[in-house]
């Protein structure tokens, strides 16, 4: 059984999502380009900061259509 989620929370997880791998995937980026050499490290870490951000604006879109055909469904129950 799934836990109760309060809804800020359920809210700013996507965005948390995307405000963190933004930040790693540049801030990765612009330490290998200060140190001018890349390591496996920062590579899986830009990597995993891009699947991140990625993963916070699908789930955005899928919340957003879904909410969009709920409401559709709503409004036209006959």
């Amino acid at each position: 059984m799934r836990s109760w989620i309060p809804a800020g929370v359920y809210e700013a997880k996507p965005w948390v999502f995307i405000a963190l791998g933004a930040l790693l995937t540049v801030g990765m980026m612009l330490w290998s380009l200060s140190a001018g050499l890349w390591t496996v490290w920062r590579s899986f870490l830009c990597f995993l900061g891009a699947g991140l951000a990625i993963a916070g604006g699908a789930t955005l879109q899928l919340r957003q259509d879904y909410r969009a055909k709920s409401k559709w469904r709503r409004d036209h129950t006959p």
